[in-house]
C-alpha cells in the first residue's frame, strides 16, 4: 500500500489538466483561485454542486471525465455478455452528468437496470433532464434510475450482492487526490465490492499506472485484478481495471443479502 499511496497522493498531470480545462470552459473561467480550490476539494459535495451549477448555466449537457462513452462502448457492451441470463443490474458510482449509464441504456440489446449514483443533487437534476430527453432504450424492459447518495457509504441505499457490474470512471481518482484520499478511496472500493453479486465485476477507468493502481486495489479487497490498456486519448494513456470479490467476501455478501430486503430503487427512473 505504501507504494500506491505515495504514487497517488499528489495530483498527476493528466487529471490536474482535465480539471483545470473543465473549469476554465465554464462560466467561472475567470476565477483561477476557484480552479485551484476545485483541485484540492474534490471530495466535498459543495465543490461539485458549484461546478455543476456553472456547467448547467447554458443548459443541461453531458460532461465526461477522461473520455466519452463512445471510447469504451464496445468494451462495455462486450463485458455485459455473459454477466446475466436475465436482467443485468449495473451501478455507476459518481456518475455526475456522464453519458456512460445512459449510453448503455440506449445501446444494449440486453435487459438492464442501471443505477446512476452521485452525491451532488445539481448533477442529478441535470442528468435526470438528459434522461427524460433521451431516446427509448434498445431493450423495451430496460430501466435507468438516479440515486442521491455518497459512493463511499452505500449501505443506506443498496443491499449487498445487488449488482452484476459496478462502473467507476474517475471517482476513485478524485478521492485519491484529496488530503484524506487513500482512506476514502479504499472505502469506495470496499463498498463497490460489497454490492457486487457473486461473480460480479467492478470496472475502474483511470489514467493511473498499473504499478500503482493494482497494489492499491488488491489491498482494498479486490481479487483477480486485470488491466487493459484503452489507448492514448489526447496524449494520455488510459486503462480499465477489472476486479471481483475475494472468496471470503463472497460468502459474507451472500449471508448479508439473505438478511436484506432487496434493492432500493430511486424515485427518478425510466421508463
Amino acid at each position: 500500500m505504501a507504494v500506491a499511496a505515495t504514487a497517488l497522493a499528489a495530483p498527476r498531470g493528466a487529471l490536474r489538466s482535465l480539471m483545470l480545462h473543465a473549469w476554465r470552459c465554464s462560466a467561472a473561467a475567470s476565477s483561477s483561485a476557484w480552479a485551484e480550490d476545485l483541485l484540492h476539494r474534490m471530495d466535498q459535495r459543495d465543490t461539485w454542486d458549484r461546478f455543476y451549477s456553472e456547467k448547467r448555466a447554458t443548459g443541461p449537457r453531458h460532461f465526461d471525465w477522461f473520455f466519452s462513452y463512445r471510447e469504451v462502448s464496445g468494451l462495455l457492451l462486450s463485458t455485459l455478455q455473459g454477466l446475466s441470463s436475465g436482467e443485468t443490474r449495473i451501478l455507476d458510482v459518481g456518475c455526475g452528468t456522464s453519458a456512460l449509464g445512459l449510453g448503455l441504456y440506449r445501446d444494449s440489446p440486453h435487459q438492464l437496470h442501471i443505477s446512476c449514483l452521485d452525491f451532488s443533487p445539481l448533477a442529478l437534476d441535470s442528468l435526470s433532464q438528459l434522461i427524460r430527453e433521451s431516446p427509448p432504450p434498445r431493450h423495451p424492459l430496460s430501466q435507468l434510475c438516479c440515486h442521491l447518495a455518497d459512493a463511499t457509504d452505500l449501505g443506506a441505499t443498496f443491499e449487498s450482492s445487488s449488482f452484476h457490474l459496478v462502473l467507476d470512471k474517475g471517482t476513485c481518482d478524485t478521492l485519491l487526490r484529496c488530503p484524506q484520499g487513500p482512506g476514502r478511496a479504499k472505502q469506495l472500493v470496499t463498498e463497490c465490492l460489497r454490492v457486487l453479486k457473486p461473480q460480479g465485476k467492478l470496472l475502474q477507468f483511470s489514467d493511473e499506472d498499473p504499478d500503482a493502481r493494482v497494489p492499491f486495489l488488491e489491498q482494498a479487497g479486490g481479487a483477480n485484478v486485470t488491466v487493459t490498456e484503452i489507448g492514448h486519448i489526447n496524449g494520455i494513456c488510459y486503462y480499465v481495471y477489472m476486479l471481483g470479490q475475494r472468496p471470503l467476501d463472497l460468502a459474507d455478501g451472500r449471508e448479508q443479502s439473505l438478511e436484506g430486503k432487496g434493492l432500493k430503487t430511486g424515485p427518478a427512473c425510466l421508463p
